[in-house]
């Protein structure tokens, strides 16, 4: 008989990994969460991230028994202005290492923070980590909250922390902002 691999409903195990600034004002609106049942939370405070500046952050644990693959999305809200086609990316940089500042690629720091690479080298640094996907923006002439898919990806440690490269100015307040990472649960049958 021939196996089936099926994808199950996401319930709690592994858990969903919210990355948002989760120690000051993080509060969306119920349309703009992303969230569900209990998520690990990961420090990431997107805040007036500026274009074409990087974001990092904190290391998060995906656990011992994490999936093999994770749907990624994002809520990200622009400052007024944002041109059509302005590109957010998002990358992940693994680690072996559940230490903040230890076996990190890219001279990730593994901490909510700024992100430069090497040498304030950007565009470089970024090839060393893993790229997960990017997000087209849609033109706005005031603060819009954009709601979007990143992609899939398959983190090859069980730590590691969130690159986002904005792709135009977000606002000053990271109340809806976030990054969720949703397992992706296979059922063979």
């Amino acid at each position: 008989m021939v196996a089936k691999i099926l994808v199950t409903e996401q319930d709690g195990t592994p858990p969903q990994i919210s990355f948002a600034d989760h120690a000051t004002d993080f509060s969306p609106t119920a349309a703009n969460s992303l969230e569900v049942g209990t998520p690990t939370d990961c420090q990431l405070d997107l805040t007036s991230v500026a274009d074409g500046a990087a974001r990092q952050s904190a290391k998060v644990d995906l656990g011992a028994n994490r999936a093999r693959y994770y749907a990624v999305r994002s809520v990200i809200e622009y400052a007024s202005g944002v041109a059509a086609g302005d590109v957010t990316e998002f990358y992940w940089a693994p680690s072996g290492s559940a230490t903040a500042g230890t076996g990190n690629p890219g001279n990730v720091s593994g901490s909510d923070a700024a992100y430069t690479g090497y040498s304030s080298n950007l565009a470089d640094s970024l090839f060393h980590l893993q790229l997960i996907g990017s997000v087209r923006a849609t033109a706005q002439v005031t603060t819009t909250v954009q709601v979007a898919e990143v992609g899939v990806f398959s983190p090859t440690e069980r730590y590691g922390s969130l690159i986002v490269v904005a792709g135009d100015g977000f606002v000053a307040d990271a109340v809806e902002q976030h990054v969720v990472f949703d397992p992706i649960i296979e059922e063979s049958q």
